[in-house]
């Protein structure tokens, strides 16, 4: 099943990573708008993404795994392909709202599927090096197709891809959930899942130390694009991950929770103390290093020990912080970055990021830190 997994995966996140470049684009040309239009896009995405995901973490508990992701898939194929005909605003917006609700299915659905395999802890990192590959290699990809054959090329890769996901996804399992569990109702409808709290607060904090590089780094640059430090940056990411497989699956998860949240706010640091081509190479590293380390250990830390019948739930709250953590960081610390410069707005990030490795004092004097072997 893994590797049918891992295909779905790659075709739901390329899809996603196609738009990443075509969106800003076609809002400034086509369609005409300043660049502040490209912060309110994202932000409807995002928060129909936030809307969505008790949805999705019901829709994957209730009508199985494989219901939550095929119906995202979908909704990514059919908005995707559906821009061709987006020529004013409204419907343009509107298509990146229901996007947004079709990510946060597809990739609960995605994700609790790799946590209910037999080797959870290997299948979710396998699982996130997919999802970074995808966003990755998307922008890449859709520049090649813009330059070549303009906008209706991309929208109509990212449709095929993600259909094609859907497609492969209808040959996974329906659900892991039992006929005897998921009559009972032993799993209770919740808005949240309480076990996913303490990892979906340490996934915003770390969230704001990416946040800092994604939306500012061009800026922190002097204008310059940033591409050869976001290569840098996905690639020493990817690496972790593929390296550190074996130690990712087995470590303790909230050990690897504190080591990325500390290293993910020490690079932010050092964007602020060292405002140099040297200090940023060394910030995007520590950054990626600790990004790299990241979702793995939140995603382990959020299912751990919950029932089958609970998982989507488990996830969908999970996910959800990455959302409303881009929300805020970006929120504060432009106006931060207006006020005080770059440099305070990535110190403060650098202390959220840093701040957030507090969330796991308690488990060293009471709870064991290693409850991660499954």
């Amino acid at each position: 099943m893994i590797g049918r997994l891992l295909v779905c995966t790659a075709g739901a996140f390329l899809s996603i990573g196609l738009l990443i470049p075509a969106v800003p684009r076609y809002l400034d040309g086509p369609l005409g708008r300043q660049p502040g239009m490209v912060g309110v896009s994202l932000a409807v995405t995002a928060a129909a993404g936030v809307l969505a995901r008790p949805l999705a973490g019901r829709v994957a508990d209730r009508l199985g795994r494989r219901a939550a992701l095929c119906a995202g898939a979908l909704l990514l194929s059919g908005t995707s392909l559906a821009l061709l005909a987006a020529g004013e605003l409204p419907l343009f917006l509107v298509l990146r709202g229901v996007a947004g609700a079709g990510e946060a299915l597809a990739y609960v659905g995605l994700a609790t599927l790799a946590s209910d395999h037999r080797r959870s802890g290997a299948a979710i990192n396998h699982f996130s090096v997919v999802v970074n590959a995808g966003l990755l290699a998307g922008p890449v990809i859709a520049e090649t197709l813009y330059a070549t054959w303009g906008f209706a090329a991309v929208w109509t890769t990212a449709a095929a891809a993600a259909l094609g996901s859907a497609a492969v996804g209808l040959t996974l399992p329906k659900t892991v959930v039992s006929a005897a569990e998921s009559a009972s109702g032993t799993g209770r409808a919740r808005l949240y899942h309480p076990s996913a709290l303490r990892p979906g607060f340490a996934y915003l904090a770390s969230v704001w130390g990416y946040t800092a590089i994604s939306a500012f780094l061009p800026l922190h640059l002097g204008g310059g694009s940033g591409n050869l430090h976001f290569l840098v940056y996905g690639g020493v990411l990817i690496t972790i991950r593929l390296a550190g497989h074996r130690r990712l699956a087995t470590t303790s998860p909230a050990r690897l929770a504190v080591a990325s949240l500390l290293l993910s706010g020490a690079g932010t640091l050092l964007l602020a103390a060292w405002p140099s081509p040297a200090g940023t190479w060394c910030a995007i590293a520590l950054i990626g290093a600790g990004q790299g380390l990241g979702l793995p250990a939140f995603l382990r830390l959020a299912v751990h020990d919950v029932p089958a019948e609970e998982r989507g739930s488990a996830v969908a709250t999970t996910t959800a912080f990455f959302d409303v953590g881009f929300l805020s960081a970006a929120l504060s610390l432009g106006a931060l970055a207006d006020r005080f410069g770059l440099a305070a707005g990535f110190a403060v990030a650098g202390v959220v990021s840093a701040a957030g490795a507090l969330l796991f004092m308690p488990v060293r004097k009471g709870a064991p830190l290693d409850h991660s072997r499954r």
